[in-house]
């Protein structure tokens, strides 16, 4: 398995990439730098981006804007912000060299299947026609669970818009605290969809994020089920101390012994 870590362990992605070298991991840039020039400045911040990473050798991954966007949202105006804020992440992953690039599913956590079954829908047409601009270039786009309490709306757009270049990310501390299922379960059901995840843990009461001694998740049940069902998705510890951080990359290489 590819493993990586998350830049947000650090204050500034050049520190992050340093870090990963040191560790042997490959990067994933976490966080957009400066979002307040985002639209009055956005080369600047690609610039700095590509900087932070011009001195490294090992795996990119990108993750998207999320903050506040849903692709299955019907209000237009909301949409166009949505499909603004998407577009600039996919320049971003072009411009840094990204393998991968991970989106929020929008899953509302909401108890409502109408609103559910609307959300999903609205979703599945989004991506049908965002996902062109990823096959062209031959970059994976990933659906992370966020407040997801099962896997069936990111399995079910994932599915109908049926491109190998549309896949999962498994967020293991959304799935403790958001969902009844086992990640064991919810890697089982995914199958080869499974192309990302981000590893991290906690006690089902908050999304600490910590490193994975520090919470309820089984992550030796996870490498046995990885290995069982002959799985290799990249592995982003996104943990944000570094101490933790540094502890759980060595630990989780000991289980995958």
């Amino acid at each position: 398995m590819k493993l990586l870590i998350t830049s947000s362990v650090e204050k500034s992605i050049v520190e992050a990439a340093k870090t990963a070298t040191e560790l042997g991991t490959g990067l994933e840039i976490s966080r957009f730098p400066h979002l307040e020039k985002i639209d009055d400045d956005f080369n600047s911040i690609i610039t700095e981006m590509k900087d932070g990473i011009s001195d490294f050798d090992g795996i990119v991954t990108l993750h998207a804007l999320f903050s506040g966007l849903n692709p299955g949202v019907s209000d237009k105006a909301l949409k166009e912000v949505v499909t603004k804020r998407y577009q600039q992440s996919f320049e971003a992953a072009m411009a840094v060299g990204a393998k991968h690039v991970n989106f929020h599913s929008g899953h509302k956590g909401m108890h409502h299947r109408v609103s559910i079954e609307k959300n999903c829908q609205t979703s599945i047409k989004f991506w049908k026609e965002y996902i062109k601009q990823f096959e062209d270039n031959g970059v994976v786009a990933v659906l992370e669970n966020v407040l997801d309490f099962d896997y069936e709306h990111i399995k079910t757009i994932v599915d109908e818009v049926n491109s190998p270049f549309l896949k999962v990310c498994l967020d293991t501390g959304h799935a403790n605290l958001c969902s009844t299922i086992s990640p064991q379960d919810w890697i089982k059901t995914y199958g080869d969809r499974l192309q990302h995840m981000h590893l991290h843990n906690n006690f089902k009461t908050n999304d600490d994020h910590n490193g994975i001694k520090y919470g309820t998740v089984n992550f030796l049940g996870i490498v046995d089920t990885l290995k069982s069902e002959n799985l290799n998705p990249y592995i982003v510890f996104e943990i944000f101390d570094k101490k933790e951080l540094v502890e759980s990359v060595e630990i989780f290489k000991n289980l995958c012994q």
